[in-house]
């Protein structure tokens, strides 16, 4: 399959919708632009049924302290430790707490 780029960019738009709003309505507590930005980029790249299974999701809404469950929990979502998902986890959570 071909598609073009605007088409590629229309799909990522509408995938990308559908996890903003899995993120807004999974977590209750206020959370700021770079904190979802952070949230929907794992959920994008781990489902948002593991995202509402997650000890992330429970921790934040229990209202525990947001920058340090993003601190403390992104960094598990790694795969066993792969390369990428480590650098892709780093960069998430660098994004959060900035």
């Amino acid at each position: 399959m071909t598609i073009t780029e605007p088409e590629a960019e229309a799909l990522l738009k509408k995938d990308l919708s559908r996890f903003e709003k899995g993120i807004c309505d999974q977590i209750d507590v206020p959370i700021n632009q770079n904190q979802f930005d952070a949230l929907v980029s794992w959920a994008f790249n781990c489902g948002l049924g593991a995202t509402a299974d997650s000890t992330l999701r429970r921790r934040l809404n229990a209202g525990e302290n947001v920058n340090k469950v993003i601190s403390e929990e992104l960094p598990r979502w790694t795969s066993g430790g792969m390369a990428g998902l480590v650098r892709r986890r780093e960069a998430e959570v660098a994004l959060a707490i900035s």
